[in-house]
């Protein structure tokens, strides 16, 4: 006759191979055409840009410790970080709920009771038990229930360094669009200085008699049109840094500023862009997706196992003062869904769906992603075109205003010649402040893009 210890110990091992088992499909990257090279790519090197450090793309030294102040204090950073925190306790939670669950309870009564013809009964009991309550996982329920939230946790991982990247990319942006306003604002100053000092000549000309009372109107009024400018420049430079500051968790307050702006990126330490598939195990966001993919089929695994029958084990162990002694008990329950109105098979749909919906939005975020690589590859290519046109225009129109005021001078050209040329000046200095910004924005959201700043 076999013992109780060997039948225990049998049934120990058909459960441990029942439970190897999981239902429902094993996750299997999607295949996704993602081309061979990124369109305006270049020939040659493949190596990327976003393996390079985000210090040695941003080295002025004022913006880096802005960056790294951002990380330490940024609301949305801090967000992240919490969610992640969330997303690992639910998989702790997730996997705890494969082992069995362990608890105590004790109890002490005392009764006394009149019982004729006797006298008084006198009653004392106590106890203390451990239980043990545990759902056989024979169908890998909740080992996919465990799958879905290890990858929802590695999920919220991707998205915390997603904001990480970000956040990096807007306070350096920001930066640069400070400084640049700044420029703009030393430009107009600048400008604002030559015109009262040109206003202050055709004065003293008229008081001569070689000047009208016509051109000092039009001086005077040209001062007027450029000063205008510096109070609108002044609120989006003060606007632009209340917005830094909140990226850095801080109050609206001055912001200083440190290199000027065409010294602040080296346009040669950009190499190509590399290979597209590189951007799957890169890019946070394209991690989080995939994850959330994984998440959604593992809960078609749960669904369906909630259809099956669940097998528990509910025991407990103890000792009584009441004469017992020892006492204990074991059971095992089977429950089985039998009818419910269609409620499990649609919860299996919703998984499905679910899953179909995840997918589509995997394969969008990879492509999407290709295309912002594209386009910053095609900005960066031209916004340096442009910046060097916005040169030739400048230098042409400050030969322009010195060639026109020596004619003026000279009695060669009238005033108004002097005023358009002043005006080109003015408008090709401010238009070569902000194709400098956009040539150096383009790099930064290149640098994006292909997830720079990952590792």
């Amino acid at each position: 006759m076999i013992s109780k210890k060997y039948f225990i110990t049998a049934l120990a091992i058909m459960l441990l191979g029942i439970n190897s088992c999981k239902i429902g499909p094993n996750y299997k990257r999607p295949q996704t055409d993602l081309g061979r090279q990124y369109r305006f790519a270049g020939k040659g090197d493949t190596l990327s840009f976003a393996d390079t450090s985000w210090t040695k793309i941003y080295t002025d030294t004022v913006l880096q410790n802005m960056i790294r102040k951002g990380i330490k204090a940024n609301f949305d950073m801090r967000i992240a970080y919490a969610r992640v925190n969330e997303a690992r306790s639910q998989f702790r939670a997730a996997r705890a709920e494969l082992f069995p669950s362990i608890g105590a309870e004790g109890a002490a009564a005392y009764q006394k009771s009149q019982k004729p013809p006797s006298g008084t009964v006198e009653y004392n009991d106590a106890y203390a038990v451990g239980t043990l309550s545990w759902e056989l996982d024979i169908w890998g329920k909740l080992r996919r229930a465990k799958e879905s939230a290890r990858a929802q946790m590695l999920s919220q991982e991707a998205y915390q360094q997603a904001t990480y990247i970000n956040l990096i990319s807007s306070i350096a942006i920001g930066y640069y669009n400070l400084i640049e306003y700044k420029d703009e604002l030393a430009i107009t100053r600048d400008n604002v200085k030559i015109r009262e000092e040109a206003l202050a000549l055709v004065k003293a000309k008229m008081i001569a008699g070689t000047a009208s009372g016509l051109v000092v109107a039009q001086a005077e009024a040209e001062l007027a049109t450029v000063k205008t400018q510096i109070p609108a420049l002044e609120r989006a430079a003060g606007i632009q840094e209340n917005a830094l500051k909140l990226l850095l968790g801080e109050l609206p307050g001055e912001v200083k500023t440190g290199t000027p702006l065409m010294a602040q990126i080296d346009t040669n330490i950009i190499p190509k862009a590399g290979i597209p598939s590189r951007l799957i195990v890169r890019r946070p966001d394209l991690i989080a997706a995939e994850q959330q993919l994984v998440s959604a089929n593992a809960q078609i695994g749960v669904a369906r196992g909630m259809m099956l029958p669940t097998l528990s084990i509910n025991a407990s162990l103890g000792y009584s003062t009441l004469g017992a002694g020892i006492i204990g008990s074991a059971v095992g329950g089977l429950m089985a869904p039998i009818f419910g109105w269609g409620k499990l098979r649609a919860g299996l749909r919703k998984a499905q769906a679910y899953n179909e919906e995840m997918l589509a939005t995997y394969q969008k975020a990879i492509f999407t992603a290709i295309s912002e690589v594209s386009d910053g590859m095609l900005s960066v290519d031209k916004e340096q075109q442009m910046l060097m046109q916005q040169r030739n225009l400048r230098n042409a129109a400050q030969t322009a205003f010195d060639l026109s005021n020596q004619l003026y001078n000279a009695g060669y050209a009238s005033y108004l010649d002097v005023i358009n040329a002043q005006r080109l000046l003015y408008e090709a200095e401010i238009q070569l402040s902000q194709a400098q910004l956009g040539s150096i924005e383009s790099v930064v959201n290149l640098y994006l893009a292909l997830g720079g700043g990952w590792k």
